[in-house]
């Protein structure tokens, strides 16, 4: 499957450089207890100029770690130049990263590294095993509800208040977190910030015309509060098509929002068993969720027993709660009367 991929116009050197790393690698694999080394960072990509460091991770015993620790590395760790490259150098406990949890920006990273020493073929088991786990796409909702919070939320706020500078730099808080789902949508890890925005420009998938409309969600044309009102809209449109693709793909068909369908599921639980013991409760959801809307208002608690409580729910009217909310409750209801 193909890909997202650099794709730059500038001269690419990384082929000299990969020859450089391959010169100097006895110098690595000469230190003890060395269970692998990886190439990292943008040559792993492909791509690598002047301005580009040798990317390597020496994966260590710890024992061994422990030892060199102490100032005994025979090269500088780090930001280093070895005979005329640049290079950064990291040294980590093999047997610890077997254990650590990685983020995505840490598997992004990984899912793109290049195995250059692994006598024991212990790197390839440890990035197969660590690489194994699916991407889980509900971790798309926070961050859609984070750019929904900066563009729309926060964003009318600073249209009503005519306060531009400030507005234009809420929704660039925006930008982030809607790439960032954007990746999720394709089943890919999400890059580092420094290769976000380039990265997705080879994603599978997009909203049609990524490229220009992606530079209007980023414009801030004249810094009028028309401005910020068209930059509102890119973002908007961009945003409600990539929701579209989250919810597609997780089969949920309905008129509710993506990052809505966390809430309605929980909610729909309790409306169609009507009943839960405690613990029956926690295997499904959590105690905290009963705190939080829309089941705050529509639940009852009675010695161990959590229950629905129908009257609060069939009452409801749009004033009573936050509408993205109301809209949850609202198609329980009509779960609940069908």
């Amino acid at each position: 499957m193909k890909r997202p991929c650099v794709n730059l116009d500038s001269e690419n050197t990384v082929q000299e450089m990969i020859e450089a790393l391959n010169k100097s690698l006895d110098m690595f694999t000469a230190l003890d207890g060395v269970v692998g080394i990886t190439l990292n960072g943008g040559l792993s990509r492909g791509y690598g100029d002047y301005l580009s460091e040798i990317d390597i991770v020496i994966y260590l015993h710890e024992q061994q770690f422990m030892e060199y620790k102490n100032g005994l590395y025979p090269f500088a760790l780090g930001i280093t130049m070895i005979d005329g490259y640049l290079y950064d150098i990291k040294t980590v406990i093999f047997e610890k990263e077997l254990e650590s949890d990685y983020d995505s920006i840490a598997l992004w990273d990984l899912s793109y590294a290049k195995i250059i020493y692994d006598p024991q073929l212990k790197i390839a088991g440890f990035i197969k095993q660590k690489l194994s786990k699916p991407i889980d796409i509900s971790h798309a909702s926070g961050l859609l509800w984070s750019a929904y919070w900066s563009y729309k939320l926060a964003g009318d706020i600073w249209i009503h208040r005519n306060d531009t500078i400030q507005g234009h730099f809420t929704f660039n808080n925006a930008i982030n977190p809607l790439i960032s789902a954007l990746f999720i949508a394709n089943n890919e890890y999400i890059p580092h910030e420094k290769w976000l925005v380039h990265m997705s420009k080879s994603l599978l998938w997009t909203p049609e015309n990524w490229d220009e409309r992606l530079k209007g969600a980023m414009g801030t044309g004249d810094y009028s509060v028309q401005s910020l009102i068209d930059r509102q809209n890119y973002i908007d449109c961009l945003w409600r098509e990539i929701n579209r693709k989250l919810c597609d793909m997780s089969e949920f068909y309905s008129k509710l929002d993506f990052v809505q369908k966390g809430s309605y599921e929980t909610l729909n639980r309790l409306v169609k068993k009507s009943e839960y013991t405690l613990a029956e409760w926690e295997a499904v959801s959590s105690l905290d969720s009963l705190n939080y809307e829309p089941i705050h208002t529509i639940f009852k608690r009675t010695g161990d027993k959590i229950m629905i409580n129908k009257e609060a729910l069939l009452s409801l009217k749009s004033e009573d709660m936050y509408v993205w909310m109301h809209e949850i409750a609202d198609e329980a209801i009509k779960d609940m009367l069908a």
